[in-house]
């Protein structure tokens, strides 16, 4: 059996079970990764929402991060737009984005 060596950043990007379940193997090409998120961001134009301008976008990360949500998987950021994967987490998001720039 060979191990395949994926680093830690990779890892946190694109864990394991996420990769199975998605892919079906823990190895896809950069192709096969890039139609996958891309078909996502089409997917979640409903739950999608903008930032004032592309300066916000680390603060918007920020939040992401203290909610608990993965870029790529839970959210996609392109620009000052956000997409979600739940609506949920989108109104999550927006009432914590009021609260910090309101």
């Amino acid at each position: 059996m060979t191990t395949l060596f994926r680093s830690n950043v990779y890892q946190e990007m694109y864990p394991d079970e996420r990769m199975l379940e998605a892919f079906g193997k823990l190895n896809p090409s950069a192709q096969e990764r890039n139609a996958y998120f891309f078909d996502l961001w089409l997917q979640r134009r409903s739950n999608s929402c903008t930032i004032s301008s592309k300066g916000d976008k680390q603060r918007a990360k920020d939040i992401l991060k203290v909610m608990g949500l993965k870029e790529m998987w839970d959210y996609q950021i392109r620009e000052n737009s956000i997409r979600f994967e739940h609506k949920q987490d989108k109104a999550m998001f927006k009432l914590a984005w009021t609260n910090r720039n309101g």
